[in-house]
Formats: C-alpha cells, sequence, structure tokens
C-alpha cells in the first residue's frame, strides 16, 4: 500500500488524469460503437418472423378466413384460386375483399355468427362484374 502511494506521488497530476480521461474516453467509444452495431429487438423480431413464420397457402387462407363449409363455396374457393394462379384475377382485389368480408361479418352478426363467405362471394363477384374480369 505505501509502494502505490509513492507511485502515485512520484507521477506528476496531469499525466494521471490525462490517462484517466484517455481510458474513459476509450472506453465510451467501445461502448457507443458496441451499441450502434448491435440489432435492435424490432430487427431480430422481423428477420425471425419472416423466418420461421407459417405461410398459408391462398386455398387454405379462403377456406378456413372465410368459414367455407358448404361444397359451393369450396367450388368457387377453388375457382377464385385458380384465377389468381392464371393472372387473370389480382391477388390483391381477393385480399381485400377478404378483409372486407370478415370484417363485416363481424359487425353484422349481432345474435349469431355469420361466415364471412356469404359476403366474400357476392362481393367478389360485383367487383370482377365492375373491373370485366370473367370469373
Amino acid at each position: 500500500m505505501a509502494r502505490n502511494k509513492n507511485l502515485q506521488k512520484s507521477l506528476p497530476a496531469s499525466r494521471w488524469f490525462r490517462d484517466e480521461s484517455s481510458s474513459l474516453v476509450a472506453a465510451l467509444m467501445i461502448g457507443l460503437f458496441c451499441f450502434c452495431i448491435l440489432p435492435t429487438n424490432a430487427q431480430q423480431s422481423s428477420s425471425s418472423n419472416s423466418q420461421q413464420g407459417r405461410q398459408l397457402s391462398l386455398k387454405q387462407q379462403l377456406t378456413v378466413g372465410l368459414k367455407a363449409v358448404t361444397p359451393g363455396d369450396k367450388a368457387f374457393i377453388d375457382l377464385v384460386v385458380f384465377r389468381v394462379e392464371q393472372g387473370v384475377l389480382p391477388r390483391t382485389l381477393v385480399n381485400s375483399t377478404f378483409l372486407w368480408a370478415r370484417q363485416k361479418a363481424d359487425a353484422r352478426s349481432y345474435s349469431r355468427s355469420l361466415r364471412p363467405m356469404v359476403y366474400f362471394k357476392p362481393g367478389l363477384l360485383a367487383r370482377t362484374k365492375k373491373l370485366g374480369i370473367e370469373l
């Protein structure tokens, strides 16, 4: 202990402070550098969701999301999927009608649960007719 006191006494005060401040600055710079290069939680979650998320096919999305149970409903969904795959029917049109039908079914079903398919089929037929697309 006495040796350390003698060592500190032998060093000029200005040199000791200069070394202390430069090491502090270096530590702060390293910390800042590490903070900047590390990915944020948002970046980590978005990349993991895109790689690990389960992707549904259009047919599965429509069948499950619209609660299609009858053979007529399933045949219409098959036709829609076929037309999308052919490039005749835009997928964005199908997706927007799908979301609209689900919202409408939720808003209209006060006493009982209505299937969104009830709104999807006539809604999509009306939109395709207006655009001149033949199903």
